[in-house]
């Protein structure tokens, strides 16, 4: 387990101590730029709204990358160059890691190079997580990419899952909804309603009676194949966002790629 200084300061921002401390809300990390929505601890400013991902830590020394074979070093920021993480295929618009690899540059968001290789849920679900695979993407079916696509992908160890999930195509999903999600709680707060009512709302699992129903107009095998996929999609969930499982019907609703 990494361990974490209590309080640093970095020389990108001059307000002094950041201290190590739940999020109180989202924010956009200080570091990378990207939206986090995990509360989790995170090195924040006394002085402003500042927050900064562990992962975002200014380090001088570089660390080795098994996934890809390579050792990595850190940058502040990508300095007008137009770049690509390669695990999820989104810009780099902060701070990164760079390496060179099999005859190509390598470009990783900091906590994309810090993603698990390996998780093994409480049922016995086994995640691999590949730079490369041959398997289909149970979101995107591997269609409707650029030839430059890229992203890593988590991949379940066993011979009765013949599918994956593109680590792309999860924080896709997941960004969009979340920020909606904040975008509702922030218009209900405005309107009276309160902060997080249709936040809560949104996150309500189905009742075991409602499943009930969807389980009857299908057959048990594709009931099942669902159940499956819903809980490997949220155990990467947890692993690149540290979020509780979402819901049911929100998860299957993505799945349906082609309704």
């Amino acid at each position: 387990m990494e361990l974490h200084h209590k309080e640093i300061s970095i020389d990108s921002h001059n307000h002094g101590i950041l201290k190590l401390k739940p999020a109180q809300k989202p924010y956009n990390c200080g570091g990378c730029k990207e939206s986090e929505f995990d509360l989790q601890q995170c090195y924040q400013c006394l002085k402003c709204d500042f927050h900064l991902h562990k992962e975002c830590v200014p380090s001088p020394y570089p660390f080795y990358l098994g996934l890809i074979s390579c050792d990595l070093t850190f940058q502040l920021d990508p300095k007008g160059n137009t770049i690509t993480c390669d695990a999820c295929g989104k810009h780099v618009r902060g701070s990164f890691y760079q390496g060179f690899s099999l005859r190509k540059p390598r470009y990783l968001h900091p906590c994309c190079a810090k993603l698990p290789f390996k998780r093994t849920d409480n049922g016995g679900v086994v995640l691999d997580l590949k730079e490369k695979t041959s398997l289909v993407c149970l979101i995107c079916g591997n269609q409707g990419h650029s030839r430059d696509f890229k992203s890593w992908a988590y991949v379940p160890r066993s011979s009765a899952v013949d599918y994956c999930y593109h680590v792309s195509c999860v924080k896709g999903k997941v960004e969009t909804w979340k920020t909606m999600e904040v975008n509702n709680q922030w218009r209900s707060y405005g309107s009276g309603g309160g902060v997080g009512t249709s936040g809560r709302a949104l996150a309500v699992e189905p009742t075991r009676t409602q499943l009930g129903i969807v389980k009857s107009g299908l057959q048990e095998k594709a009931f099942d194949f669902l159940e499956m996929a819903v809980e490997i999609f949220n155990i990467v969930v947890s692993l690149l966002f540290g979020l509780p499982p979402l819901p049911f019907s929100l998860v299957v609703k993505w799945l349906r790629r082609n309704k």
